[in-house]
């Protein structure tokens, strides 16, 4: 607010100094200011209008987010058990569990390599920095690049 009373004052005196050179009267250079004023008092209006509706626009994402998540969990608990499905649901990792409880969990990663070999299947599934290790699609170990 205090910047934008520093810009009228700075644009009202250049106008003023520039008056002898521009020719600009008493009444032009009023007549400038109340329209300043006036563009002034209308971008403010927008201004609280845009505050308003961003405001609305994140309750509903609150409560959108909130019926996400109640979904997400009768889902995961119908598929997992009520232990397991929460344990999901809160992006929890833990040794032994599989890939499919992985990608439910934190989504799609962001690259899978996979290497087969006589004693079993391995994975590793990347997401940025972590790398998640499975042997026949169960999780044994992860580690984070520094």
């Amino acid at each position: 607010m205090r910047n934008k009373f520093i810009f009228i004052f700075l644009l009202f005196t250049t106008v003023l100094l520039a008056q002898n050179k521009n020719g600009l009267t008493k009444e032009k250079l009023l007549a400038k200011m109340d329209s300043l004023q006036n563009l002034r008092a209308e971008l403010l209006t927008q201004k609280a209008m845009l505050n308003s509706e961003i405001d609305s626009l994140r309750e509903e994402s609150t409560a959108l987010d909130a019926k996400l998540r109640t979904a997400l969990r009768k889902i995961y608990r119908k598929r997992y058990g009520r232990k397991i499905g929460d344990r999901i649901l809160d992006k929890q990792i833990w040794k032994g569990m599989t890939e499919r409880m992985l990608r439910d969990s934190w989504g799609e990663p962001d690259r899978i390599t996979r290497n087969k070999e006589k004693w079993g299947l391995f994975t590793q599934w990347y997401y940025g920095k972590i790398t998640f290790y499975f042997k026949d699609r169960k999780l044994v170990d992860w580690e984070e690049r520094k």
